[in-house]
């Protein structure tokens, strides 16, 4: 594989069998504070996940990204179980989360920014800790993260623990080679990408921008995000309540004109109201069962198909070092 690799939970795979991917998936989730109150993040049913994924594989996808990191409710050797009942590659990430997944008082507010840091590198490069989500983890398993997760909220970069946060992390993504999502709310795009490009040095195609797909109207916005050189994460397939699918083909095809087709992902991001193992309405597989068709009846090529899915996955995920 060269200088590069793609960690997955159940060991370092070759480019030839990334295959297709959806780099924004949440497929097991347990243990979080965040489900005392929340139905839509008790993804924690483990036979269940199984089978979502299963469905995936049996209509054409090979790998996915599980978006939930450290302390969030991630379960490594979970994800193990998944993978191998499936047969579906998983790339778990390190990193953190939006707020709401942390009790009061928990560590990760008060942890020292370098120490954050190392913390994230040691679960790319030796293995990721298990639980985290009430105390520090203690215990570190040999699985390697392949993805760094990082958010800005509605504050933007007015917060100083995000600041905190997103610069451990993007200082990780730069000691460790691994690319790193940002969870974003409308707010401080180019901020965020100045603050990671900019001043911390990491090059801007490691930076994979998530949830702008929420607004489908601005597209000049779009369209100056992109520009930066980062990977437009647009991962609100089947969250209707953003945009119908017409809309967000039609954003497809304007970044595209535009020149962007080498900068996009495609993910639908589910909670269990859409993953069809847990009641919901639609699946995990929905891009490849429905809204491919979508795009291939809109005119779509099969090179600008195999461009989304399968190489600009490779060359957004790739630990480079």
């Amino acid at each position: 594989m060269g200088n590069y690799s793609f960690h997955t939970v159940l060991g370092e795979i070759d480019e030839n069998k990334l295959g297709f991917t959806q780099p924004h998936e949440h497929v097991y989730i347990v243990r979080t504070v965040d489900q005392r109150n929340c139905e839509l993040t008790c993804i924690n049913n483990l036979p269940r996940s199984a089978d979502e994924l299963l469905l995936f594989r049996q209509a054409g996808g090979n790998t996915v990204v599980d978006a939930n990191p450290l302390a969030t409710g991630r379960d490594v050797l979970g994800l193990q179980d998944i993978a191998r009942l499936s047969g579906v590659n998983i790339i778990a990430t390190t990193g953190y989360h939006i707020p709401k997944f942390y009790p009061e008082g928990h560590w990760i507010f008060n942890i020292p920014e370098e120490e954050l840091s190392e913390m994230f590198v040691r679960e790319i490069e030796e293995g990721m800790f298990l639980d985290g989500c009430y105390v520090k983890p203690e215990y570190q398993t040999h699985i390697k993260a392949g993805l760094i997760k990082s958010m800005i909220t509605k504050q933007g970069l007015s917060d100083p623990w995000t600041v905190k946060c997103i610069t451990a992390a993007g200082k990780a993504a730069l000691a460790s080679g691994a690319s790193i999502m940002v969870h974003t709310e409308g707010v401080d795009e180019l901020g965020m990408i100045d603050l990671l490009a900019g001043k911390i040095g990491l090059p801007t195609e490691k930076i994979l921008v998530c949830h702008v797909d929420r607004d489908v109207t601005d597209l000049e916005k779009h369209r100056k995000i992109a520009k930066t050189g980062v990977f437009m994460e647009y991962d609100t397939i089947t969250l209707f309540q953003f945009h119908s699918n017409a809309e967000e083909v039609g954003m497809l095809r304007f970044m595209i004109e535009e020149g962007f087709l080498d900068r996009i992902l495609l993910s639908t991001d589910p909670e269990t109201n859409r993953m069809h193992c847990y009641g919901g309405t639609v699946g995990i597989d929905y891009i490849l069962t429905h809204f491919i068709p979508l795009l291939k009846l809109n005119g779509f090529t099969e090179n600008e198909l195999n461009r989304i899915f399968r190489e600009n996955p490779r060359r957004a995920l790739a630990i480079r070092k």
